[in-house]
């Protein structure tokens, strides 16, 4: 009877939606979910009417002998977790070994930026080498990776006066022509060398009148060259694709070591700042009285940085700009 029973159609029985007019309204309320809503409200009254009862039995001149203990802020009661507070022995300690791993950590991450800087070396297209300047053509790269480049040491710092040539428009010798050909003569007079004549001579179409042999050219011969050159244009087509896909995939290659040198060097200079300060609590905590002289500071800009455009970025919160603060110790003679 029971796999008869199962057997049988069923009616499923379907959930009743919103309205198609009250959809503003949102999900159809179930009794199930107004269960549920109704639990939280009436635990919510029950806490509340309990609180409202301590309030209005409490006794104002009730006192332990713990209160005495206790502090606020505010007018909130601030527990203590019962840390205790470590000797200045063991602090030190420990922040000897901060320091040590902070120094091994930077190691490591040093080599990986010397490992980088080589292979940003040894790539051909990083940048132009100018022979008759003394500084490189860094017109491929941004602004961005340029000073990537210069931070870590792989491009030469900028100097004053490229900074006020890249500020400088680049001029342009335009040559005017009166017509087509006078403009072929002039192209042609600057090109130097065989190679060039070689070049000028394929450029001129070859005359329509053939001269008469005595015999019939034969057609298949035409087709020949017609395939051959053919062919040829679409071998220099195919080679011109490969060769920018291969730029294509360099670029994105420098850019990738570009991004994680830039990362590389941001973390070493964290890593530094927090080993200074460390070494400087660990300082404060030894013996002898110290005094502060003066905190950090900011290096102000020199007289030579006015000729230059105000037009720049500001700079960065780096140790260039900013001095940290100095304490000096007492002198005291040692037993």
């Amino acid at each position: 009877m029971s796999s008869l029973k199962n057997s049988l159609h069923r009616r499923t029985h379907k959930e009743r939606s919103q309205l198609s007019h009250r959809t503003r309204l949102g999900f159809l309320e179930k009794h199930k979910d107004y269960v549920l809503r109704a639990r939280d409200y009436h635990s919510k009254q029950d806490r509340l009417n309990l609180l409202r009862e301590k309030a209005a039995t409490r006794n104002k001149d009730e006192f332990y002998f713990a209160m005495t203990r206790e502090k606020t802020e505010g007018g909130v009661h601030v527990k203590d977790r019962g840390n205790q507070a470590l000797p200045v022995d063991i602090v030190k300690v420990l922040k000897t070994q901060d320091e040590n791993y902070l120094r091994t950590m930077r190691a490591v991450g040093l080599k990986k930026i010397d490992r980088l800087k080589s292979q940003l070396t040894q790539l051909a297209d990083l940048f132009k080498h100018d022979p008759l300047g003394e500084e490189g053509d860094t017109d491929d790269l941004d602004e961005e990776e340029v000073e990537v480049l210069r931070e870590a040491g792989v491009l030469p710092p900028e100097s004053k006066k490229s900074r006020r040539k890249s500020h400088s428009k680049k001029g342009k010798h335009l040559m005017f022509a009166e017509d087509e050909a006078e403009a072929k003569e002039y192209a042609q007079s600057t090109r130097k060398g065989s190679g060039s004549q070689d070049d000028d001579r394929m450029d001129v179409t070859p005359s329509e009148e053939s001269v008469d042999l005595g015999w019939k050219v034969p057609e298949q011969s035409k087709r020949k060259r017609r395939k051959s050159k053919a062919s040829a244009e679409e071998e220099e087509t195919a080679l011109d694709e490969a060769s920018v896909e291969t730029a294509e995939q360099a670029k994105e290659h420098r850019k990738r070591l570009l991004k994680e040198l830039s990362a590389r060097l941001v973390r070493d200079r964290h890593l530094r700042y927090a080993e200074r300060e460390l070494e400087m609590q660990k300082a404060l905590m030894g013996k002898g009285a110290s005094r502060k002289l003066r905190g950090v500071e900011k290096v102000e800009g020199d007289d030579d940085d006015e000729d230059e455009d105000e037009d720049r970025p500001p700079k960065k919160v780096d140790e260039k700009t900013w001095k940290p603060r100095v304490y000096k110790w007492r002198v005291e003679r040692k037993r």
